[in-house]
This record gives C-alpha cells, sequence and structure tokens, in this order.
C-alpha cells in the first residue's frame, strides 16, 4: 500500500519540491481565513472568561474548522482534476487519505496560542512574526507527522 501520497493531476504548472508553486500562497489564505477568525473568537472570549479557557476553546473551534475545511478543499480539487491520493489504510471515500483533515485539525489547534503570543509583543513586531511563523511550520510538520503516524503506521 502507497499509504495515501499526494499526486499532482495537472501537470502543467511550475513545480518547486514537489508541489505547484502557487500552494505556499493557497496555504497563506487557509491560514487566514481559519486563523483570523480563530483570534477574533480568542478575543471575544477572553473578555467573558479567563484567557487559557478562552484559547482552548479558540484553539478546538480552529482545529475543528481546519479539519473540515481541509476536508473540503480535498474534494474540490480532487473534483476538479487537480489532484488525488493513492488509497491509504484510512480514506475519506476514494478522493482523501484521511490523515490529511487530521494532520490540519493537529496544526490548527497551535494556531490560536502560537499567534496570540506573537501579537501580545509591540517591541518586536518583525522578530515575533518570524519566530511566530517558525513556530506554526514546526506546528504543520508535528500535526502531519503524527497523523500519519496514528492512521497509517
Amino acid at each position: 500500500m502507497t499509504s495515501g501520497r499526494l499526486v499532482y493531476l495537472t501537470g502543467n504548472d511550475v513545480v518547486l519540491l514537489g508541489s505547484p508553486v502557487w500552494m505556499p500562497l493557497a496555504w497563506a489564505c487557509v491560514i487566514v481565513e481559519l486563523g483570523y477568525p480563530a483570534l477574533r473568537l480568542f478575543r471575544y472570549l477572553q473578555q467573558r472568561m479567563a484567557a487559557q479557557s478562552a484559547a482552548v476553546i479558540a484553539s478546538l473551534v480552529c482545529g475543528v474548522a481546519a479539519g473540515v475545511t481541509v476536508g473540503a478543499y480535498e474534494y474540490l480539487a480532487y473534483r476538479a482534476g487537480w489532484w488525488k491520493y493513492e488509497p491509504a489504510h484510512a480514506m475519506i471515500g476514494e478522493y482523501c487519505a484521511l490523515y490529511i483533515p487530521l494532520g490540519g485539525f493537529l496544526m490548527f489547534l497551535a494556531f490560536v496560542p502560537i499567534a496570540a503570543r506573537a501579537l501580545a509583543d509591540d517591541e518586536r513586531p518583525l522578530a515575533v512574526s518570524i519566530i511566530g511563523g517558525a513556530r506554526f511550520a514546526a506546528a504543520i510538520a508535528v500535526g502531519y507527522v503524527l497523523a500519519y503516524y496514528l492512521l497509517e503506521r
């Protein structure tokens, strides 16, 4: 079994490191569309409860939204003929390896604490942006590795 390897089907994209060059822009859009509402929810809840409770709730909402959104995007990409996943141990229909939306859920659990910490530091905006980006990159890697390990190994 190939364990859910992603295969791009378009064949006419400019590719960098195995992915079309537009994928970083697509991911930036996903981060904004999921992260901004999660931070707004966190600020709203923070006015009504302890910051830690607000962060946990906003993180869970963000994680669930990420899992659902990523799963929907995978379905749309499959239907559009952009990419497919080779068979995995755990699949959603024939269009997506289950570790992909689970990885999205896991990585976005870390978004609210990482972003809230970065936004709280007004003194060094460039440095905290770079550090926050590196932390979220690590959360992405850990989320996908953990999801893959849980479902495919």
